[in-house]
């Protein structure tokens, strides 16, 4: 990083807080100031900005975001640029110059670090269910030092996963869930120690706990029972250890998961707690995913929502749980834009729009207060550039920060798609007025994300791994839309790393 110069303060608020000496004609950071000396860059707190060896670009302002320079100018970083300190991330290889050119020339593909050998650890005793769950945990946080505490900047329970933690709480509820739980951990932990045997165990315990439920659900009584509720859950998540995310049996069993909390919300007097919570945030991230209306969307559920979210303890960073809260409204949305035609009325185009904008007011109060408690994210720098990828302050951090970005990427993207639509079919007559700099802002959001996926899931646990798999999924989904296939190509190499890294490839 270059240092800051010495020589006096400058007017604008970089300069102050960097007190470097202001030189607002020609960006230079703070070392070429005091040598008189061309860079092309700002040197803005803890990040350099470089623009070129020319001059800024159009609109400049030194009190700009450096984030956004970041990533609308990346392209003009050379290779000399990546002499970063590499004892702070493993070495990692480049993706060709020109296959990336939009969002970086050197938008790097992370090669996974050496998975951890567990021959250390205890084998599993399937008789055991609870030392079956303390060697799951173990596993899936990376808790291998005494301390028995997560290797990562990861504080366990503000995961999106983090309901993985309650497991041990979840021990005799019912035959039906002890059954799911060995499921979960015989094939996670199979996963981890390379054992097909194992493996197979926790499959056929899998196949059991479906054959169980699917006798308990016809009873009079099953809508009202949380054991269920949370099988459900469990049963979701083998599928994605066993790598099947994302298929049509992961879906039935969230779809399940939905039509039991359907019924907690028409009881009388619903009896939310934590587990609830945690239903309907898989529920809104598979709408989410898929692009279609989520049921607690509607506006009838907003209040038992609220009472929902508000539970005490519900999860440990009250950040995410009101990410959640606020974007139920964009399922609903993303459909709406998906059904667009040149057919559609201005005044269901409006309603659209209202509805966008209502969900962006409460964003902006989100993302406001997330400035507050959490620094924007850092780079890697060296003297000549900033390289990929992003870094934070924790995987919580990078977790909301991401989350944030896939937001705005949604939105965006409906705000163009309706300004494709009207203004390309009846450009005279469109309801609302075009805007030029959407698609380049959400290609920024993109970036972000992409740029994120490293820090969260290279060398980590699962548990930290799992924050990016949503967001990363939403990006591969817009360049496809975009029809980006080398973008689509690197995101789909960033899962088969994931995959590797994290062993869930070696059920197939």
């Amino acid at each position: 990083m270059f240092p800051a110069s010495s020589q006096g303060e400058g007017n604008c608020k970089p300069c102050r807080e960097s007190n470097a000496e202001c030189d607002k004609k020609r960006p230079r950071c703070g070392e070429c100031v005091v040598k008189n000396k061309r860079c092309g860059g700002y040197n803005m707190n803890h990040v350099f900005a470089n623009v070129n060896s020319d001059g800024p670009p159009t609109g400049w302002s030194r009190s700009q975001n450096a984030l956004n320079n970041l990533a609308l100018d990346l392209a003009s970083q050379h290779d000399t640029s990546l002499q970063h300190d590499t004892s702070l991330q493993p070495a990692y290889s480049s993706i060709p110059e020109t296959s990336l050119p939009a969002i970086t020339g050197q938008f790097q593909a992370a090669m996974p670090a050496p998975a951890p050998t567990f021959s250390h650890r205890p084998r599993p005793d399937l008789n055991n269910l609870p030392a079956m769950v303390e060697l799951f945990l173990d596993l899936y946080y990376r808790r291998f030092n005494p301390y028995r505490i997560s290797t990562d900047l990861l504080e366990s329970g503000t995961e999106c996963g983090g309901w993985r933690a309650l497991l041990p709480d979840w021990i005799g509820k019912s035959l039906i869930l002890d059954t799911a739980i060995a499921a979960l951990c015989a094939c996670f932990i199979g996963t981890q120690y390379r054992d097909a045997s194992l493996i197979n165990q926790g499959r056929a315990m899998y196949l059991s706990a479906i054959q169980l439920i699917q006798k308990a659900l016809p009873e009079h009584n099953s809508t009202k029972r949380k054991d269920l509720l949370a099988t459900t859950l469990v049963l979701s998540s083998i599928e994605l250890f066993l790598s099947n995310g994302g298929t049509s049996s992961q879906t039935t069993h969230i779809e399940g998961a939905t039509r039991l909390l359907r019924c907690v919300f028409e009881s009388p007097l619903p009896d939310f707690e934590d587990l609830h919570a945690y239903i309907l945030n898989q529920g809104l991230f598979e709408a989410l995913s898929s692009r279609r209306p989520y049921e607690f969307s509607a506006p009838k559920h907003r209040s038992l929502v609220s009472q929902l979210f508000s539970t005490p303890k519900i999860h440990r960073s009250g950040m995410y749980i009101w990410w959640c809260e606020v974007n139920l409204a964009l399922p609903t949305i993303l459909h709406a834009i998906d059904n667009l035609s040149s057919s559609t009325t201005s005044t269901s185009v409006r309603a659209i729009l209202a509805d966008i904008v209502a969900l962006e007011q409460k964003l902006v109060r989100w993302y406001a207060v997330i400035r507050i408690l959490f620094s924007e994210p850092a780079t890697q720098t060296s003297p000549s550039g900033v390289p990929f990828p992003l870094h934070f302050l924790s995987i919580e951090a990078c977790m909301l920060f991401s989350l944030y970005w896939t937001s705005q990427l949604l939105i965006l993207e409906c705000r163009n798609t309706i300004y494709t639509t009207f203004i390309s079919s009846s450009p005279n007559s469109s309801p609302i007025p075009s805007d030029d700099s959407l698609p380049a802002q959400t290609a920024k959001y993109a970036s972000f994300i992409c740029r994120s996926v490293q820090f969260c899931t290279q060398g980590t646990s699962f548990a930290a791994t799992e924050n990016m798999l949503f967001p990363l999924s939403v990006v591969r989904s817009f360049y496809e839309r975009q029809g980006d296939h080398e973008r689509v190509e690197w995101c789909i190499g960033a899962f088969k790393k994931i995959a590797e890294e994290q062993r869930i490839g070696f059920s197939r």
